[in-house]
């Protein structure tokens, strides 16, 4: 099983190389930041996960402080 987990990581970190190195090859030729952007949030819609995961930290953090409010009374 370790193993297993050894290429899976091997794998993504590739991807994530790859993937860097095309973002820069596109910058070097000219390519706009912004419109990079916005393809990948067509694509991939990566503006609506991070406001997803945003508030769900919001909600976690609130439920925790909700929590130590109620065990001491404040």
């Amino acid at each position: 099983m370790k193993k297993g987990w050894r290429v899976i990581l091997g794998i993504v970190l590739v991807a994530l190389i790859v993937g860097g190195v095309c973002i820069g090859v596109g910058l070097l030729t000219g390519a706009d930041s912004a419109r990079i952007s916005q393809n990948l949030d067509e694509h991939y819609h990566l503006n609506t996960i991070v406001e997803a995961y945003l508030n769900y930290g919001k909600e976690l953090v609130q439920y925790f402080v909700n929590q130590f409010n109620s065990l001491f009374g404040i």
